[in-house]
């Protein structure tokens, strides 16, 4: 057990409200690491702006579209 970090870089939709927009999916998998006990302590995504995956009022702006 220990750090580590996990860096993906992806190229592809996002910010469309689409369930398989990158910053969905990436928001997703930030939730099952914490569900399965993970203790993560940043998740962000870049693109044009920086957005807190970790903050669910910025994270899914367009959810339920």
């Amino acid at each position: 057990m220990g750090n580590c970090l996990i860096s993906v870089h992806v190229t592809g939709a996002h910010h469309n409200g689409a369930p398989n927009d990158i910053d969905q999916l990436a928001a997703k998998f930030a939730d099952e690491l914490k569900a399965k006990g993970h203790n993560v302590t940043s998740a962000t995504l870049v693109s044009g702006g920086e957005y807190d995956l970790m903050n669910t009022v910025s994270r899914f702006p367009l959810k339920g579209k």
